[in-house]
């Protein structure tokens, strides 16, 4: 029997809206062998799942989405088979919770200044165990009235451009692939349809990235076969997943339908030093 692997999705412990035990339970349900949970910027879900996993007959690799970015662009690189205990990547997982912790409090600041009766501990709240994002301060403005809906936030207050912006400290993609690595991980391009044109591509992979994930809902046939020829090119792994969080339109169509074979795990513990 073919295992399914699914290498790409999310809990509440990120922007996700399920506990990782209720992921577990769905990865179950629809015939996943193998998943990695992938929080933005935290291995808490992960690790929360890797000690529930073994009563739902299902592996887990672990696994983070980090948020990088340069002066203008986002990107995330998703690192696989790190070691949650390598003091590295313990340092920079606190030290990102924090930065997120000060950037929201930036912008609460700049929206009470604007005359906006919002109590950050309401924004600690909706967060719950997650590192805070402008999500999260998007739901407060709508339930507090400000704002039809959370795309409404963006735009007139919290968005790139709005008057409550404040802006995430740069962590290039490079450095990254080097934290990822010093946790004896590997480092995996996110969905590069979406974030990347094919000149920064191309100056990652020099940077050391050990893979590209093929396989995501957003791309499309002739998007795939792009980037497995550019993994063949380079000798990159090819990963790929639903990137399921929960409370998106597609999402229950995706899970279970983006998984891609057993053989790409294997491929992750040989480079990880987990199989000779």
């Amino acid at each position: 029997m073919t295992k399914k692997v699914d290498l790409h999705m999310h809990t509440y412990y990120s922007d996700g809206a399920l506990s990782p035990e209720e992921l577990l339970v769905k990865a179950q349900s629809v015939g996943l062998s193998v998943i990695s949970i992938t929080d933005h910027d935290t291995l808490d879900g992960c690790i929360n799942a890797m000690s529930l996993a073994p009563k739902y007959g299902i592996e887990i690799i672990t696994g983070c989405e980090f948020s990088c970015n340069d002066a203008e662009r986002e990107f995330h690189v998703l690192g696989y088979n790190v070691d949650p205990d390598n003091k590295h990547l313990k340092f920079h997982l606190h030290n990102f919770r924090n930065a997120r912790l000060v950037r929201a409090k930036q912008i609460h600041k700049k929206l009470r200044n604007m005359g906006m009766m919002i109590d950050f501990d309401d924004i600690l709240i909706k967060a719950d165990q997650a590192p805070i994002t402008r999500p999260h301060i998007a739901q407060i403005l709508l339930e507090k009235g400000y704002v039809e809906t959370l795309r409404q936030a963006f735009d007139k207050f919290i968005g790139d451009s709005g008057p409550a912006f404040h802006p995430k400290a740069v962590f290039p993609v490079s450095q990254a692939i080097k934290l990822i690595n010093q946790a004896n991980g590997v480092a995996v391009l996110a969905h590069p349809a979406n974030f990347v044109d094919q000149p920064t591509l191309y100056k990652m992979i020099q940077s050391g990235l050990d893979g590209i994930e093929v396989i995501h809902p957003m791309h499309n046939q002739s998007q795939r076969e792009f980037y497995r020829s550019i993994a063949a090119q380079y000798w990159l792994l090819e990963t790929g997943g639903s990137d399921f969080h929960g409370n998106r339109e597609q999402d229950e169509l995706n899970f279970g339908n983006f998984y891609i074979p057993y053989s790409i795990v294997e491929s992750i513990k040989y480079h990880t030093g987990q199989l000779y």
